[in-house]
């Protein structure tokens, strides 16, 4: 019996002495990198040109790409017109998000308050994709949108302006 004690005791000393011995304590490194900032710096304005909207209005249409067309009695005239376009700077080869607006934005006749609306916002690169910068961290993003004209008694003559929100964020 002594000797069964002490098989027992020599066992488990084996088990203990084995279990610390399959342990292992490891050092690992973690990492982060910081990078630039993400910002965007309008160089061109959404500018929708010069037209005259006749007898019952219509929409202008301007592409991301450029493209000017007018739908109902909307009449385009000769003039300046481009889309929005911002330089967005960050990370070189760092992917981002382009956030269009949640809904219209309101332009406003500058003597009468008389208003136009802009929905239906596009984007080169699209919204709808993934961005990216390129090596030297800059892109270009151009910004279209459809302007919504009433007739000449509900816009008349002048110039009317607004604002817009976007967001750029990286991804």
């Amino acid at each position: 019996m002594f000797r069964n004690i002490i098989y027992i005791i020599i066992f488990l000393q084996l088990i203990v002495t084995g279990r610390v011995l399959s342990q292992a304590t490891v050092s690992s490194e973690a990492f982060a990198e910081v990078v630039e900032a993400l910002a965007a710096q309008e160089t061109e304005q959404l500018n929708f040109g010069r037209f005259s909207p006749e007898t019952g209005g219509g929409q202008i249409v301007l592409t991301a790409d450029g493209v000017r067309t007018a739908q109902g009695t909307v009449v385009l005239a000769s003039g300046t017109y481009n889309p929005g376009r911002f330089i967005v700077t960050g990370a070189p080869l760092a992917n981002f998000v382009i956030q269009l607006p949640n809904g219209p934005a309101e332009l406003v006749h500058q003597a009468t308050n008389k208003t136009m609306t802009v929905d239906n916002w596009t984007s080169n690169p699209p919204s709808s994709s993934e961005a990216s910068t390129q090596p030297d961290g800059s892109q270009q993003v151009s910004i279209g949108a459809t302007l919504n004209v009433g007739n000449l008694q509900d816009n008349p003559v002048g110039i009317y302006t607004g604002t817009f929100q976007l967001t750029f964020a990286y991804n």
